[in-house]
């Protein structure tokens, strides 16, 4: 199911798709039962607590924080709703389920809809309580004294205007837990190599819970959730390849963001808060406060831009490496997966995926799921593997890949990508266009049939042309046609013609003696009426 009806109740920066066909895993349905369970976790957790790392402190003044994400990670699910203050988040006047519908067999759909109606009528009810209003129920009135004095504090004037709902995303970390095991051992030698705090590993869960899929909806996307601009900067990102969807490559574009970052701020809290907020942003909180304190800066820091996805973004890691870290404490029974195991192929020209594949003998969704960073247009053959772009093989099969790469025929290994479609973007003009695919703009209007450069719009579609023409599809052959082809080419020829220069004294009859041949072929190559020839004439000296 899309929770499309969920955003309102979820971090800013963690509104993202999360379709039906889940990456590498199926949607866990794990739920809780009982409202026990989640105190007796939670109550636990202070003496499960990771001892903070000089890398990445717990302030005092973000502990309140980092139990309440703890609480949202690991203590309900997404069929509940918490409701809390979201300044003071140790104010939660309570939760809001639709356990009961789950429980009685209800469609996604209706608990969907039923879990928003109650949070949304419970928010109103808080609000008026808060404010006082004759209309608040004496049950609401209860929550927000009871919320208030267990945080030993005041309700101020402003309470009121900052009741929240958080979706609790207890059952989509249990399976991020399973599909981090793939990718976690390798992030962190990648994030060693970058001279990268190892705990940044743990990073994906805040963004995307490790699906490689997720979009946003300001335009971030994949597990580490770039932007495209942000993207460009540090991964390869085109028609054919988006390095954003590999969770791998993904990780190397965080780590060197995040080292050029921390050499500016000298902070590894402040250069992660950046990775949400923005570098630059971070740097003008630390000037404008005189400190690189994470907790004053959180505290403090009033910004039109920081808002509760940047000011909690940090408390939210925090308390995912806790999870994490004592996470059989937390789920019991949830073990991380296998680490990715793969070897590595590149090849010289542009090829085909689904040639590759047919000659390895293996699936091409195989290879599609080991290189998720490879377009659904590169996955479907109608564009090539990029020259150079090294992909990923099952274990053992590099020499196998090698073979097969050099079975497919001469013909079907280009110098050139295939044409493709683009769709314009804001910005774009047809001379942009063409410089950035190494054509020209008469070849994009005479391929689109567009009278003037100037008249292109947003959202267009544009066929971008192959140096090998305005490019079909390259045509998909089964394993016994491309065996054919490749016999065909290494099948012996027949030695090819060769040229002659004639000299002085030269005649037809010397040349053909020399030559290994006759007088009569010699003109017939050369479709001679005569045996006069003159010097300096070329002649075709024809095969055996």
């Amino acid at each position: 199911m899309t929770l499309m009806l969920s955003f309102l109740s979820m971090p800013a920066h963690s509104r993202t798709h999360y379709g039906t066909d889940r990456p590498l895993s199926n949607l866990l349905t794990r739920l809780v039962a009982s409202v026990c369970l989640v105190v007796a976790v939670t109550g636990s957790a202070a003496s499960q607590q990771t001892v903070p790392s000089a890398d990445f402190p717990l302030p005092a003044s973000l502990e309140p924080a980092v139990e309440f994400w703890k609480l949202v990670f690991a203590g309900h699910t997404s069929d509940e709703v918490i409701l809390h203050d979201d300044r003071h988040l140790d104010v939660v006047y309570g939760t809001v389920s639709a356990l009961d519908l789950r429980a009685g067999g209800a469609s996604d759909v209706k608990v969907e809809v039923a879990r928003r109606k109650r949070a949304e009528k419970a928010l109103l009810g808080i609000r008026r309580a808060l404010q006082g209003d004759r209309r608040a129920s004496a049950e609401h009135r209860e929550m927000v004294e009871k919320a208030w004095a267990a945080a030993g504090k005041t309700p101020d004037s402003g309470a009121r205007h900052r009741v929240r709902s958080q979706l609790g995303l207890k059952n989509r970390f249990a399976e991020a837990i399973e599909i981090s095991g793939m990718f976690i051992p390798e992030i962190k030698e990648i994030l060693e190599r970058n001279g990268v705090p190892t705990e940044v590993a743990y990073l994906p869960f805040v963004e995307s819970m490790f699906n490689y899929k997720a979009r946003s909806k300001v335009g971030a996307s994949g597990a580490w959730q770039f932007t495209r601009a942000t993207g460009r900067l540090f991964l390869r990102i085109d028609e054919a390849v988006d390095e954003r969807s590999d969770v791998l490559h993904a990780a190397d574009g965080a780590a060197r963001m995040l080292r050029k970052d921390y050499e500016r701020i000298e902070a590894w809290p402040l250069a992660l808060t950046g990775y949400n907020h923005g570098a630059a942003g971070m740097r003008r909180a630390a000037r404008r406060l005189g400190t690189k304190d994470i907790g004053v800066i959180v505290r403090k820091y009033r910004s039109r831009t920081f808002g509760f996805a940047s000011r909690n973004f940090y408390a939210e890691f925090l308390a995912v490496v806790q999870i994490y870290q004592n996470r059989e404490r937390y789920f019991p029974g949830v073990e991380p997966r296998p680490r990715l195991r793969y070897d590595e192929f590149t090849g010289d020209r542009y090829y085909s995926l689904l040639d590759l594949a047919l000659l390895l003998d293996v699936p091409s969704e195989t290879l599609a799921d080991l290189n998720p960073g490879l377009s659904r247009l590169v996955a479907n053959g109608t564009l090539l593997v990029p020259k150079g772009y090294t992909i990923r093989v099952p274990q053992g099969a590099r020499q196998a890949s090698l073979a097969a790469y050099g079975k497919i025929p001469t013909q079907r290994k280009l110098s050139r990508q295939l044409a493709f479609e683009y769709r314009v973007r804001s910005g774009d003009t047809l001379g942009k266009i063409a410089a950035r695919h190494r054509t020209s703009v008469r070849a994009l209007q005479s391929a689109n049939n567009l009278p003037r450069a100037d008249r292109i719009y947003i959202g267009q579609r544009l066929r971008i042309p192959s140096s090998s023409g305005f490019g079909k599809r390259m045509e998909t052959l089964t394993l016994a046609d491309l065996e054919k082809a490749a016999a065909a080419e290494s099948a012996p020829t027949l030695a090819e013609d060769k040229t002659y220069r004639v000299r002085s004294g030269d005649t037809l009859g010397r040349i053909a003696e020399r030559e290994g041949t006759t007088v009569r072929a010699l003109m017939a190559a050369n479709r001679l009426g005569n045996t006069i020839i003159r010097v300096g004439q070329v002649l075709r000296i024809p095969s055996s």
